[in-house]
């Protein structure tokens, strides 16, 4: 099985190919609130995600007696509230700018990777039996 690093960094990639999508789209086709809104909930979902890495991280860490400094053990204690924050902040720009930004496209930006991992992990699953 991958190591958590790995993992991250196949789900940085996944996620900065779907920013490169959504930015081509966003030139080649008429749908441009669409596509930002797509990027933007990608974006928004990757800032959350780097929270829940960074809370892997410091468990871990704590977990082997390593110490990991001031900033990670606040990222860790107010995970939820950023994350939360987060999607509050791509669902609240959307909201004040319709014409720009399409909401559902935030959503289903956001969402992109999460079912990626979810379909990921049903294939590691499968691949294991």
């Amino acid at each position: 099985m991958p190591s958590l690093q790995q993992r991250m960094k196949l789900y940085y990639w996944m996620m900065a190919f779907i920013a490169f999508v959504s930015g081509c789209m966003y030139f080649l086709t008429p749908y441009e609130s669409i596509f930002l809104g797509l990027l933007l909930g990608s974006f928004a979902c990757l800032m959350s995600f780097m929270s829940v890495y960074i809370k892997a991280l410091v468990i871990g860490g704590a977990a082997d007696k390593q110490p990991s400094g001031m900033i990670p053990y606040l990222i860790t204690a107010l995970g939820l509230v950023l994350r939360y924050a987060t999607i509050a902040v791509a669902v609240a720009i959307a909201l004040f700018f319709p014409e720009t930004f399409h909401l559902w496209a935030v959503l289903i930006g956001y969402a992109s990777l999460y079912l990626y991992i979810l379909v990921d992990m049903f294939l590691q699953l499968k691949k294991e039996r």
